[in-house]
């Protein structure tokens, strides 16, 4: 299967929807205790770029215990300043380049490759596609980056609370998967990443978070 063929179509087909639909989920667990859960019903016009978000969370972490109900009505063009395109997620052409010089727009090219070839395509009995992307086909300094990218984890970013436990992570495992029905639709994502982290008094806890976003079109 042609993954990049693939991928051009899924991009292609998210282009020509006037609004996107859906529910994301995200839980977090500590030694197989919920400590945190998300759950987020929303609707964003990509020509107005108007959103309405119905948000409940809930929080049970360090001795405290809160739930919080919201329902959001509002535009993205202010997030747009200061050089953020929340409509744009990957960097322009050049950007690359710019950023770090010619080596590290090689250096970017070659982790995208690594991506592209790690990612497995199974097509299943009704014609949809399963993409996954496992931690484990990854070369090391790849996953390094992405679990990086998915804990917020920075050398030169602190980090405090909730977040602090995954900035600590050791050994951190992580799955992507998306399924794509035969019209080229992302109808589900779901990503976990697990661990074990160590706190102040170096004792070990069990880590674990789940991501699931499921569209309705």
């Amino acid at each position: 299967m042609n993954k990049l063929k693939l991928l051009y179509a899924v991009v292609k087909t998210l282009k020509s929807k006037e609004a996107i639909t859906g529910i994301l989920t995200a839980e977090v667990q500590k030694d197989q205790k919920k400590i945190f859960f998300l759950h987020n019903e929303f609707e964003k016009n990509l020509a107005t770029r108007q959103v309405k978000a119905k948000i409940a969370t809930e929080l049970d972490y360090d001795g405290k215990a809160v739930k919080h109900e919201s329902n959001n009505e509002f535009t993205l063009d202010r997030f747009c300043e200061h050089g953020h395109h929340p409509g744009r997620p990957f960097p322009s052409p050049g950007h690359g380049f710019r950023h770090g010089g010619f080596r590290g727009g090689l250096t970017r090219l070659s982790l995208l490759l690594s991506l592209l070839d790690a990612l497995q395509a199974t097509e299943q009995e009704d014609k949809s596609i399963q993409l996954t992307l496992n931690s484990a086909d990854l070369p090391a300094d790849l996953q390094t980056l992405l679990y990086e990218k998915l804990s917020g984890k920075h050398p030169h970013h602190r980090h405090h609370g909730l977040m602090n436990e995954f900035a600590t992570v050791a050994d951190p495992r992580f799955m992507v998967s998306i399924f794509i029905d035969k019209s080229h639709e992302i109808q589900k994502a779901v990503a976990t990443l697990s661990g074990s982290g160590t706190d102040e008094h170096r004792q070990q806890h069990a880590l674990a978070a789940k991501v699931e976003l499921t569209f309705v079109w």
